[in-house]
């Protein structure tokens, strides 16, 4: 969720720039620019930049990018950090911790306006749609309710507070579904997945591999035959579980999105910003990048 390169400086040594989601490059921040002057960051002063900042953006449907740098002697790209880990586990690189914060930004993405009705007619013709994204939870939930991927009525409390697994980070979504296995990779449980995909409308900060497993713990599902349960779903949260195999469509552009997208009963790519590894591996290419034109 970040990325770092590194210049040469005039005086000698190296200048890194490091940018990226902002609540990962705070939190490799150990000083901060503000008004030419460099001073530590404190813990205080990082919660206020937090809360008054990235949040203030994020609940407003901004994307939020963090800016900073760090100067070094000696380039030793190699390095890694003994504390620091990056989003997936693996140590971080030394030239990318102990940073000092330049700012935060917030980049407005609106939008399309047809996209709230299109969603409303998949609704209308039974498609449920849920949203997958590397955006932080904040700005994913303001863009899923601008979107009606998230209801007041339906999905918050008398406070506008999203419900409970309702929306969820891709961290902890991984950590509820699989298994832990000592020396060995985590485990996909169906049984845990089945707890909480009918809940589930906004997956942020996630990873494509969670697309793969939402495609096939999706297609592997089989809530749709506890009649019992699809019951109390519907009368107590108004859930709809379709009677049969659930059938899943997958959108995406990336390179990593291909798995999930071929795993999917239907993958749509995207014609424009989509590259070619993505467009082999769906069944659909939406020429104009629009999702209105599923519908």
């Amino acid at each position: 969720k970040m990325m770092s390169w590194t210049v040469q400086r005039p005086d000698g040594g190296y200048r890194v720039y490091a940018k990226g989601a902002s609540e990962i490059v705070l939190s490799r921040c150990t000083k901060v620019q503000a008004a030419g002057d460099i001073k530590a960051l404190e813990e205080a002063e990082a919660r206020r930049i937090t809360d008054t900042v990235i949040s203030n953006f994020a609940n407003n449907a901004m994307r939020t990018i963090g800016m900073a740098f760090k100067d070094i002697d000696d380039l030793s790209p190699d390095d890694l950090d003994p504390v620091v880990l990056n989003s997936d586990g693996s140590p971080a690189f030394a030239c990318e911790t102990g940073l000092t914060l330049l700012g935060v930004v917030g980049i407005e993405d609106p939008l399309r306006p047809e996209v709230a009705p299109a969603i409303s007619k998949c609704y209308r013709a039974g498609i449920d749609v849920r949203m997958v994204t590397g955006d932080n939870i904040q700005t994913a939930i303001a863009i899923a309710k601008g979107a009606g991927i998230l209801s007041l009525e339906l999905h918050c409390d008398s406070e506008g507070k999203v419900l409970p697994k309702r929306a969820m980070e891709g961290k902890e979504f991984r950590k509820y579904v699989h298994d832990a296995v000592e020396g060995g990779d985590p485990v996909f449980n169906q049984s845990k997945f089945d707890e909480i995909w009918p809940y589930l409308r906004v997956l942020a900060r996630s990873s494509p591999d969670d697309k793969l497993t939402l495609a096939k713990g999706l297609n592997g599902s089989k809530v749709f035959q506890d009649k019992a349960r699809c019951a109390d779903l519907l009368r107590d949260d108004k859930i709809v579980v379709f009677p049969d195999r659930q059938v899943v469509a997958m959108t995406g552009d990336g390179t990593n999105d291909a798995p999930a997208l071929k795993a999917s009963d239907v993958g749509f790519a995207m014609g424009i910003a989509g590259t070619q590894i993505a467009k082999d591996a769906a069944n659909i290419i939406l020429l104009d990048d629009n999702f209105a034109s599923i519908v």
